[in-house]
């Protein structure tokens, strides 16, 4: 039954984003100090939220929602089988999609009774709540993620994803796996042997009925790149000091915390939506679909 929210000039109706409040008091310490003043500002004591008009706002809003996504994937991601870090992928890769799909692993948290319903938990509870520490988290989480990767087949869809790699499934940063992935796609690690052009050509004729090769222009994929960069360059100019300044140091590999305050921001909150304003801008310029409109890309 979902939670009610008495409304100030209305009816009660449904507490948006309420069934993620258990959840959250099971993100550690460690993770909740990293995602800002808001998500930390929420009562420890459950009871206490409904008497906390700025907590139940926060709860209800798209900032929540996106911070619990985000702590989800952080606390998953080392337990689904992968070495290396989260963030060298993109949103369209299977595994980054599974890592922020909280759905699926705070219900299994909820199944197997470490995690209460939004309605036990205000039934029963009306004390502070504690952290729950890296070693708690560590036996739940071994347990957990290979339970929901073998009940949802989620392997299956990772392991294709691997065998057919493309280029959506890297985000912009430099990776080894995103490096491996360019060697195979160019072939720069096949040991061909070394022949002529000349000798190409006739082998070609030999084997396309006497067809000549066409050597492609590389000209055409100049153009394009050269297109594509004058194309940033003059979208960056439309860029105000500040964003220009967030859009560096996040390509340089800047956290949004420690962006945040470089820049004299609150909290990240504010570097978030400066980000996503940056990317639906450059959509429009470009006409182009980068995902920032649904979120696929922070």
């Amino acid at each position: 039954m979902p939670l009610l929210l008495t409304r100030r000039n209305g009816p009660p109706t449904q507490f948006r984003n309420s069934e993620y409040i258990p959840f959250y008091y099971f993100i550690p310490k460690s993770i909740l100090k990293k995602c800002g003043a808001e998500l930390n500002s929420i009562p420890r004591n459950p009871r206490k939220i409904f008497s906390n008009r700025e907590a139940c706002e926060f709860i209800e809003s798209d900032l929540f929602l996106l911070l619990i996504i985000d702590a989800t994937a952080y606390m998953v991601w080392p337990y689904m089988g992968y070495s290396e870090y989260m963030e060298i992928y993109s949103g369209y890769d299977p595994a980054w999609i599974f890592a922020h799909s909280p759905g699926y692993w705070v219900q299994e948290l909820i199944n197997e009774g470490i995690v209460p319903t939004i309605n036990n938990l205000f039934q029963n509870c009306n004390e502070e709540f504690g952290y729950v520490t890296e070693e708690e988290l560590d036996v739940y989480l071994r347990y957990i993620v290979p339970r929901v990767m073998q009940k949802h087949n989620m392997n299956a869809a990772i392991e294709t994803a691997e065998e057919f790699r493309c280029f959506e499934d890297f985000d912009f940063r430099n990776s080894r796996p995103k490096t491996d992935f360019h060697r195979k796609w160019y072939h720069t690690r096949t040991k061909h042997p070394m022949i002529s052009l000349e000798e190409f050509k006739e082998n070609y004729a030999e084997s396309h009925n006497g067809q000549e090769w066409d050597e492609p222009d590389a000209s055409q994929d100049v153009e394009e790149n050269i297109t594509s960069e004058i194309l940033v360059e003059q979208f960056k100019a439309t860029l105000t000091e500040k964003d220009m300044a967030i859009l560096q140091m996040r390509m340089e590999g800047n956290t949004l915390e420690e962006t945040s305050e470089k820049l004299g921001y609150k909290n990240h909150s504010g570097v978030l939506k400066r980000i996503r304003k940056i990317g639906l801008a450059y959509e429009k310029f470009t006409s182009e679909d980068y995902g920032f409109e649904n979120r696929k890309i922070i």
